[in-house]
């Protein structure tokens, strides 16, 4: 279990510095946008309209945006190296991990607590695809009951408590 811990605080620390570039790659997008524009609006078809703009400052600001981006690439590269060594990659983890046959599937999967999440992320994705999600929008209660009732089978499938009665699916 310690090695998926690794692994999870490794792929979050990784998705945190992403993240973090995504968000500075913003700023310098919305600044490359304003010296667009500051550009465009000074070089109208009509160069009586038009305006006078400091060219020293307009290259200085590209320059300053280049390096950003530069920098950003190298951040995205060292993360993607250290990140999948660091944690060993995700295959190398999976080959660490020893899976103890002598429990049952539920117990490896973390019993109820994870069998019921999955059962949520399962119903939300659901609902969220246009194809499936009209044999799924029902009322509330019967919704609820048939997450209860898909938890139970997937919980006894696995080999835990054996609540689903397959007589009775209504």
């Amino acid at each position: 279990m310690a090695d998926a811990t690794k692994v999870v605080s490794a792929v979050d620390k990784t998705y945190a510095d992403i993240q973090s570039v995504k968000t500075r790659m913003t700023g310098v997008t919305g600044t490359l946008n304003q010296l667009k524009v500051a550009v465009a609006t000074a070089l109208p078809a009509d160069a009586s309209k038009g305006q006078q703009i400091n060219v020293g400052f307009v290259r200085q600001e590209l320059t300053k945006a280049k390096e950003a981006v530069a920098k950003f690439k190298e951040m995205v590269r060292e993360a993607a190296e250290n990140g999948g060594a660091a944690a060993g990659g995700l295959p190398n983890a999976r080959r660490q991990m020893k899976d103890d046959k002598t429990r049952t599937l539920y117990e490896r999967v973390g019993g109820d607590l994870n069998i019921e999440t999955g059962v949520e992320i399962m119903f939300n994705k659901m609902l969220q695809d246009s194809r499936v999600r009209s044999y799924f929008e029902k009322n509330q209660r019967k919704m609820q009951q048939m997450r209860k009732k898909f938890f139970q089978f997937i919980s006894g499938f696995f080999g835990g408590p054996a609540l689903y009665d397959a007589n009775n699916i209504k």
